[in-house]
């Protein structure tokens, strides 16, 4: 079956679909819902056999993400990259940018909980910084492991996948103790060998990664829990130096990352007034292949809910503040040249205001953002007042920069659910985004010595706008029919771009302009007994309204728009032989586009189907044992995803095709 033949059946069964509805919509283990986030269970990462984040949110409408390895997990929301992204594990800022050819996104699938992927922002709370969206990683603990009456459990699980030779290992142990005191210890690994593409081109490197992470939960009341957490996440081996460009037979270099995050989390619901979540947390990236850098990031967010009425109105209100310092470090000889340091604010309010079946939601965020940065050479005059004569005098060679920023960002939301199934919402929101500190590999004596300073320098801003509608109908009482479609329009003003002088690594910020990124997402679910149907569709373009030299390279915008994408998902419950077996596909459509800049890019259309079984046991001598089996790549597709860097660009490009066939399975055991 050719991908048109595909494009054309599926165009087909999403608008028929679309003329029956929808309310929430699963789509295998994704629940999407209409406030725009989107949940990611740990059941589906089990069943997927995932060994990236890749494998685990790049069926996710609205989300495009693609790498081949540990090093290149870069993922873009609505057409804005990592960078403008508010991305989190446990609560900890993963701020910053060791080397802009690597991502900063490492994170052990196998201890993952529930990732909430929130599409666009629609909320003033905890969205400091975001323009596009944000993703909220959750990892495991004791109390999700330990079934009733249990005190003491394990689990093992070892796994294999044949594209790159991987096997992997774990071992989970967790208990309870004085009936308020929850322990968990877990060590992973994962050794490899380079894949290939459909195409055999080799892909990816050698290495292996290894995840320690140990956490203790402590039940203070009935009503609030803390819990206290540290992992490393760590990755060594052969990997090409510039990992987004990593296929062929490029020189490999031994190579070293590695992420250290602690947690502390508090938590008290004791009555309507008081919902408390606080958090704090350090997190930090190292980078060791040629540099010797990274970026650290320590903060803390407290967050309250309270709910009472007025008269015949609801209301919840969310209030709270958040604090961060994220900091760029290099290792080597620098000669003293001091670390970039950004400080960042935040105090926002909402209130929830229900009547009926109207839900209205104004909110308002204030931040305070500050950057301490490298300035470079400054070319130019100035004038002083020296022993009360005005004079004029060279600016410093190298010049320190300390931008400081306050911006109030409003928003607001309307939501109506009416009886018959059908909802509507519409939402506004202003975003603000500072600048990051420079990239770790840029601070260096030379790079201070060749930059220039912006001094007019602007934070990114824009109003974001988001509409949507959800149905849902129970054809029958073994059948149901859902779908829920979204429209947004994002407008971005003062984006920076970092401008780089070739041949050298220094860099002058500066405001590329204004840019627009429109476009949607419709996701529908058929539900009949233990048969699951699932598609959705998405798609996100850019419109430069003021173009520059690097106007998509450098900043928040992905490099340049991807096809539109299509998915499908079909799942059957065998209930007696306790087994789940599904399909699945991923296609995108092909493009001709161009970035800011005016370079045009190419990129072929593909399809890539996936099939996988599952079976567990919950009684009997097999009781707590788990087998997944999948293959991937069905049809051994050479492809490569469309949020690359430079592949399909013309004049040529680097390309890092995404792996051919491979056949996954795992097994684990519970006891």
């Amino acid at each position: 079956m050719g991908f048109k033949t595909i494009k054309i059946s599926l165009i087909a069964t999403l608008f028929t679909s679309v003329a029956f509805g929808a309310n929430d919509v699963s789509l295998n283990a994704v629940e999407v819902t209409a406030n725009g986030s989107e949940q990611v269970d740990a059941i589906k990462v089990n069943v997927r056999n995932a060994g990236l984040v890749n494998d685990v949110m790049r069926d996710i409408p609205g989300v495009y993400i693609g790498g081949t390895n540990s090093l290149n997990q870069k993922v873009y929301i609505r057409g804005i990259n990592d960078r403008g992204l508010n991305i989190t594990i446990d609560g900890a800022r993963q701020k910053g940018n060791a080397f802009h050819h690597s991502a900063d996104l490492y994170l052990d699938p196998d201890i993952i909980k529930s990732v909430d992927v929130g599409l666009g922002v629609n909320s003033v709370v905890g969205n400091s910084g975001a323009l596009g969206g944000s993703v909220s990683f959750k990892t495991v603990d004791a109390s999700d492991l330990l079934e009733d009456g249990e005190v003491f459990g394990g689990k093992i699980k070892t796994g294999y996948s044949s594209n790159n030779k991987e096997w992997q290992q774990s071992l989970s142990l967790y208990g309870r103790v004085f009936d308020r005191l929850d322990i968990l210890g877990y060590i992973g690994h994962r050794g490899y060998e380079r894949g290939k593409g459909g195409n055999n081109t080799k892909i990816g490197g050698k290495g292996d990664n290894t995840n320690y992470m140990f956490k203790l939960g402590y039940d203070v009341t009935d009503y609030s829990k803390i819990t206290f957490s540290t992992e490393r996440m760590q990755t060594k081996g052969d990997f090409p130096f510039k990992a987004e460009w990593a296929s062929g037979e490029q020189d490999l270099s031994d190579t070293k990352y590695w992420r250290d995050t602690h947690t502390v989390n508090f938590n008290l619901n004791s009555n309507d007034y008081v919902d408390l979540d606080i958090n704090a947390y350090v997190t930090k990236h190292t980078a060791r292949s040629g540099i010797n850098a990274g970026v650290k990031t320590h903060g803390a967010k407290a967050i309250n809910k309270t709910k009472f009425e007025t008269g015949f109105v609801g209301h919840t209100l969310v209030y709270g503040v958040e604090m961060y310092q994220s900091k760029s470090f290099n290792n080597n000889d620098t000669s003293g040249v001091p670390n970039d340091k950004a400080t960042s604010f935040s105090l926002f309010l909402e209130d929830q205001l229900r009547s009926g079946g109207f839900t209205l939601t104004p909110g308002i965020r204030y931040d305070h953002y500050a950057l301490n940065t490298m300035g470079g050479k400054v070319v130019g005059t100035r004038r002083v007042m020296k022993r009360g004569k005005l004079v004029t005098e060279a600016l410093s060679s190298k010049e320190r920069v300390k931008y400081t920023w306050r911006e109030f960002s409003p928003g607001v939301s309307l939501d109506y659910q009416f009886d018959m199934g059908l909802g509507l919402y519409a939402s506004w929101a202003k975003v603000f985004r500072g600048p990051d500190p420079i990239e770790s590999i840029r601070i260096s004596k030379q790079v201070l010595e060749t930059m220039t300073t912006n001094h007019d320098l602007k934070p990114e801003t824009g109003d974001v706008y988001e509409f949507g509608t959800r149905y849902k109908t129970d054809i029958s009482d073994n059948q149901s029919l859902s779908v829920i479609a979204k429209y947004f329009y994002n407008d971005y003003k003062n984006l920076i771009v970092e401008m780089a002088n070739a041949g050298d690594l220094s860099v002058k910020r500066m405001n590329g302009g204004r840019a627009v990124v429109k476009g949607g997402e419709i996701a529908l679910r058929y539900n009949m007994d233990t048969l699951g149907l699932g598609v959705s569709y998405s798609r996100a373009r850019t419109d430069y309204k003021d173009k520059n030299a690097n106007a998509g390279y450098g900043g928040v915008l992905a490099y340049s728009d991807s096809g539109d994408k299509y998915t499908l998902n079909a799942e059957y419950g065998i209930a007696p032989l306790h087994m789940l077996v599904g399909y699945n596909l991923i296609a995108f459509d092909k493009i001709t586009t161009k970035n800011g800049s005016g370079t045009e890019f190419k990129k072929p259309g593909y399809a890539v189907s996936d099939i996988y079984a599952t079976w567990t046991s919950d009684s009997g001598k097999y009781k707590g044992l788990e087998i997944n089996v999948g293959v991937y790549n069905l049809f051994d597709k050479s492809y490569w995803s469309h949020s690359q860097r430079s592949a399909g660009r013309a004049g040529g490009g680097s390309i890092d095709y995404e792996p051919g066939r491979s056949v996954k399975a795992s097994v684990s055991y519970k006891f």
